[in-house]
């Protein structure tokens, strides 16, 4: 064996070792987060010019999830299905949602997120929550009569 591969070798030996236990080290401490579970609550049917609850109950694992950073209430007749967005332009952002309507909820106990909704004519409308925790994002949908 020549003199560089002498030390070579030991060297390269040694540098595997090291990258080896650092992946360990990494996937152990950097496992995925549990998904947020999200149910949204709409009652059938909703009473014309009345405000109506619209309420979403987050929860990771088995624990009520608080503090989500975005938690938003899109509602609109079936009839009139809202501006899509073009897969170049990705998902829209809390702001782009809210300047199209979409109405932020506050946190009303741990985990339970809500909004107050009056609906001004009759039909059947599309709730749609969306909801935003970290690098997950989750667009659950129900309808409503409204009468």
């Amino acid at each position: 064996m020549s003199g560089q591969a002498r030390w070579f070798l030991p060297f390269l030996v040694l540098i595997l070792m090291v990258a080896g236990c650092s992946y360990e080290e990494q996937s152990a401490s950097g496992e995925m987060p549990e998904m947020i579970k999200v149910k949204l609550d709409v009652p059938e049917k909703a009473a014309l010019h009345k405000p109506t609850r619209l309420q979403v109950k987050l929860t990771q694992g088995d624990a009520p999830l608080s503090h989500a950073d975005h938690v938003q209430f899109q509602i609109w007749n079936e009839l009139d299905d809202p501006p899509s967005v073009s897969p170049e332009q990705g998902m829209m952002t809390a702001d782009e949602l809210e300047n199209q309507g979409a109405i932020t909820a506050t946190e009303a106990e741990e985990g339970l997120y809500e909004i107050q909704h009056t609906f001004e004519e009759p039909g059947t409308y599309v709730v749609q929550v969306h909801v935003t925790h970290g690098a997950m994002h989750s667009m659950p949908r129900a309808r409503i009569v409204a009468e």
